[in-house]
């Protein structure tokens, strides 16, 4: 074979090699872009919301023979929230301490202590103690945060969410050299 023809091979086979790593590069840039699309869906997913009868109590009891039943009723997020909310101002106790919940940006649904309590704003009675706060916003940061309450106590909890997109790419350009 002549040096030519070599030459022409091997700048073949470079540019053949140089082109399957390019397209592999662009499939991880792809597969990147869809598996953050399918984290930010997976983020606006909502959770499990909790039954409508709370554990002990009458109705949750009693509503073990119907649900056998062949008519269900399905329970709105509002009911299931209007329920937690009486739970939790039921059980605050009279040294019961208060929380004024505010997000940025309005109407994020809220959980304390993993019972969904409604969108934002709200005002919520608790019983004194250690409690757990997370709020959650369509294509937005969750917002997860711990806290004590002394009895009688009020306390604002003001919440900016972020967005759930990244806000800057950075390119690095191979230099010439």
């Amino acid at each position: 074979m002549s040096l030519p023809t070599l030459r022409h091979c091997a700048v073949i086979i470079v540019f053949t090699l140089m082109g399957a790593s390019a397209t592999h590069g662009q499939v991880l840039v792809e597969y990147g872009t869809l598996t953050s699309n399918s984290a930010g869906v997976a983020a606006s997913v909502k959770p499990p919301m909790p039954r409508k009868g709370l554990p002990g109590s009458a109705s949750s009891a009693g509503s073990s023979a119907t649900s056998s039943s062949a008519s269900v009723s399905a329970v709105t997020p509002e009911e299931t929230a209007k329920t937690n909310r009486q739970f939790f101002q039921g059980h605050s106790g009279p040294d019961a301490a208060q929380i004024s919940l505010h997000t940025v940006p309005d109407h994020a649904g809220a959980w304390i202590d993993g019972k969904f309590i409604g969108r934002t704003p709200l005002d919520l009675k608790l019983a004194p103690g250690h409690h757990r706060v997370l709020v959650r916003a369509t294509n937005m940061q969750e917002f997860m945060r711990e806290f004590d309450l002394a009895a009688k106590q009020t306390q604002p909890i003001d919440v900016t969410l972020k967005s759930g997109y990244q806000s800057e790419i950075i390119i690095h350009w191979p230099s010439k050299n």
